[in-house]
């Protein structure tokens, strides 16, 4: 039985009604040896003097308060108090199921892995939306039982990058000694840190269970349909992609460079195609704006898109 102890990294903001069921998640693992850091993102309802009544029951709860200042800067501060050789990120208004964290560390210290994976299972709560239950079920790529090098991971994920960091645990040393942290003043922060820890990644392995419970609910970053969000969200996955071609100067490995760019034209395709209710004139200036972005490259999208468009009708005509 592993005595590691593990540092678990929960941001939060103004989540009263959903911090108590995160929070008792932890706690009641059947792995003890825990460190919780939650950081106070300047929440203005209750959320603090929740917090605040947990750490003062629980020694093993760290509370920091700091100035609304977005998620990046909150599990930067996690990452930089952590005193746990492994780090796991949870998200406030989530919870993970008893017996996580145990089969998590077993998993990393019997196989010496740097990273293990595992699957979530969604649900909605509150608000009427369509989601996609299989968008973290990676069951029919990897082998639960197998452990994968660096090569065999990178290639897998081609096809299964998912940029979560609540949907791995991972070891200290490959954040520190990597320098890796989450770009703050964005969001979708998760595509440029999750893409650097998997390329950094020697040792890794899935588990194919249903550790995370991921909410859908209103008010939430994912499901912020706001113009002023929807501005944000662009402007930052413009962001992300110039910070990716930035990334392509650090690292030249033939599957590293395969995997970035792959993540680059993914991003791309969405700015492109994705979008709609923001005004076409600034979309197009800042899509052309795009380090390395060719026109041949943008009227390529512009095509594809344009196809696209033209094909949808006619694809659900023909499969009614």
């Amino acid at each position: 039985m592993s005595d590691s102890l593990i540092s678990v990294v929960i941001p939060v903001y103004n989540v009263e009604d959903y911090i108590d069921e995160c929070i008792k998640s932890v706690l009641n693992q059947t792995y003890k040896n825990v460190e919780i850091i939650v950081i106070n993102d300047g929440s203005t309802d209750n959320s603090l003097k929740i917090l605040e009544n947990y750490a003062f029951k629980n020694d093993n709860i760290i509370l920091i308060s700091q100035k609304n200042s977005g998620q990046s800067v909150a599990r930067n501060k996690g990452i930089e108090v952590a005193s746990g050789e492994y780090i796991y990120f949870l998200d406030s208004d989530d919870f993970i199921l008893p017996e996580t964290l145990d089969h998590l560390i077993l998993t990393m210290e019997q196989n010496n892995l740097d990273l293990v994976r595992f699957r979530a299972e969604s649900f909605v709560d509150k608000i009427d939306m369509q989601v996609n239950y299989k968008k973290y079920d990676f069951n029919k790529f990897f082998d639960s039982n197998k452990v994968y090098n660096k090569e065999e991971f990178l290639k897998l994920n081609l096809v299964t990058f998912s940029s979560s960091p609540v949907l791995y645990m991972v070891k200290k040393d490959l954040l520190i000694n990597n320098n890796i942290l989450f770009k703050p003043g964005i969001i979708h922060e998760d595509d440029l840190f999750t893409l650097e820890v998997f390329i950094n990644t020697n040792l890794m392995m899935y588990k194919s269970n249903a550790y995370y419970k991921r909410r859908y609910r209103p008010n939430s970053t994912m499901t912020t349909e706001s113009i002023v969000g929807r501005k944000k969200s662009f402007d930052s996955r413009c962001v992300i992609v110039n910070e990716l071609n930035g990334l392509l100067e650090k690292y030249t490995g033939k599957l590293e460079v395969k995997l970035i760019n792959k993540r680059i034209h993914t991003l791309i395709a969405i700015l492109m195609y994705s979008y709609q209710e923001l005004d076409k004139n600034y979309k197009k200036r800042h899509i052309k704006g795009l380090k390395n972005l060719s026109a041949i490259d943008y009227y390529y999208y512009y095509l594809r898109r344009e196809v696209i468009k033209y094909l949808s009708p006619i694809k659900k005509i023909l499969t009614k």
